[in-house]
């Protein structure tokens, strides 16, 4: 399944100029460590550890189709041909 899941703001400091990239999952999580083995700086951007899971930072935001998934988060599903948007949110 391809999602393109978009870079935006900031982020791409990390990612080195390029915002756009082609992402396999079935949900929101899957598609961002996707991204994560791609560059695995990211990891320590978006997510921090809660016990034994990985949940995102506060001032992450990410959309699906330009819908925000804070209340589905990561479990979010997703279906070939969404797009994914994550930003940081300045704070």
């Amino acid at each position: 399944m391809s999602i393109k899941l978009y870079v935006l703001g900031g982020l791409t400091i990390i990612t080195k100029g390029k915002d756009t990239f082609e992402v396999n999952g079935k949900t929101v999580c899957e598609c961002l460590n996707h991204l994560v083995s791609l560059i695995p700086k990211m990891k320590e951007i978006l997510f921090y550890e809660t016990g034994e899971t990985l949940a995102l930072y506060s001032n992450i935001e990410v959309l699906v189709n330009d819908k925000s998934v804070n209340t589905e988060g990561l479990a979010k599903e997703v279906n070939d041909g969404d797009e994914i948007r994550i930003k940081k949110n300045n704070q």
